[in-house]
């Protein structure tokens, strides 16, 4: 091979090692686009129902892919300290005179002066968080589109049950069980709504969502979330990071005792202190109404 040839394949070697250097990181860049999570905007003196909702929004939105959040909740979105070059989200709840609530997800990318919102009435606010993670991804979709439009609102009622499915939904055990609940330890409270869906969350501000199935007064409560090594405060740090890809979805088998009374067994993982592992057991528990 003569010098001249040796050194045009040099120079391709370096053209497709860079266009594969640019394409990875161009990847990776995308795979993980940075969101500043503000805190919400709102009237309301519920300090508590926002608080919960905004901390419910933040961790719905820490499951979308394709992002990075960074935790900016005590501080309220300011175009002026954003920064340019990242997504800023920020949620407006309101209480509607008529009953319910009004919240409205913004999103501003501020380098390419877009911003798109999306506004929902919700009966009870059970609903946003039930509605949360779709909401959100509909909303990052919408903004990185290639619509021209600055501002895409997306206005709609939830629809009212017909008096019908009212009445027959109230006989069921779904409507009996539907509120927050609490009586572990580690865990700040379970909301569960009438859907068969709900929330656990964690007083180290993890928080699961879990399916509810039923069969006459038993209830199978089972993890629908993605591992996470937060959902097992009760094993060191370091076991449940070894531990939590390997491990079953996280359930509870409860007897509705009374309207305000769940007893029965938790099936997660244990701490083996003989042999520092993990195992799977079984724990006795009580969830009580709040």
């Amino acid at each position: 091979m003569t010098a001249k040839k040796k050194t045009g394949c040099m120079k391709n070697g370096k053209r497709l090692l860079k266009t594969a250097l640019f394409l990875f990181f161009a990847l990776n860049i995308h795979a993980a686009e940075p969101v500043d999570f503000y805190a919400t905007v709102t009237s309301s003196n519920d300090t508590n129902t926002i608080k919960m909702t905004t901390d419910l929004l933040f961790s719905q939105f820490q499951s979308v892919n394709g992002y990075t959040v960074n935790d900016k909740r005590n501080k309220l979105y300011s175009a002026d300290e954003a920064v340019a070059s990242n997504i800023s989200f920020f949620a407006e709840i309101q209480e509607d005179e008529n009953g319910g609530w009004i919240c409205t997800l913004n999103a501003i990318k501020a380098s390419q002066h877009k911003n798109v919102s999306s506004t929902k009435k919700y009966d009870s606010y059970y609903k946003i968080l039930m509605d949360a993670k779709t909401s959100l991804e509909n909303l990052m979709e919408n903004l990185n589109s290639n619509s021209p439009i600055n501002k895409l609102p997306q206005i709609a009622d939830e629809k009212k049950p017909s008096a019908e499915s009212t009445q027959k939904t109230e006989s069921n055990i779904y409507e009996m069980i539907a509120g927050t609940w609490s009586g572990e330890e580690l865990i700040e409270k379970v909301l569960i709504l009438r859907g068969g869906k709900g929330f656990v969350i964690f007083k180290n501000g993890a928080s699961m969502n879990v399916a509810i199935t039923a069969s006459g007064s038993n209830l199978k409560i089972t993890q629908t979330s993605k591992p996470n090594a937060s959902f097992y405060p009760e094993l060191t740090r370091e076991i449940a990071l070894k531990s939590v890809e390997n491990a079953s979805p996280i359930t509870w088998d409860l007897h509705l005792v009374n309207k305000n009374t769940l007893t029965g067994t938790k099936t997660t993982l244990l701490m083996d202190n003989k042999n520092k592992n993990a195992e799977e057991g079984s724990v006795n528990i009580t969830w009580n109404r709040k």
